[in-house]
């Protein structure tokens, strides 16, 4: 699986990661979206054995985190909603 796209909140625009310049933020929200990455290709379709893909993070001003991607069915979604919780 293909990293993450990452993006943040700079004021009321969506940026992506590669326009913030400070190293402490990309660094950790990188490390973030490498984790969920991980965690979610690891989570297969139980009727087709596909995991997410085109997945999306972005990460709000106030801490919050908006999780997107892709899903073969509705199955793969409940199966990921369950193991994310």
């Amino acid at each position: 699986m293909a990293d993450p796209k990452v993006t943040v909140a700079r004021g009321a625009r969506k940026v992506p990661i590669d326009e913030i310049r400070d190293a402490r933020i990309t660094t950790a929200f990188r490390a973030a979206a490498k984790d969920i990455g991980g965690k979610l290709d690891a989570i297969k379709c139980p009727t087709h054995a596909k995991s997410a893909t085109n997945v999306r993070l972005h990460f709000e001003r106030n801490g919050g985190v908006d999780l997107q991607y892709d899903s073969c069915c509705g199955d793969l979604g409940k199966k990921i909603s369950e193991a994310l919780g």
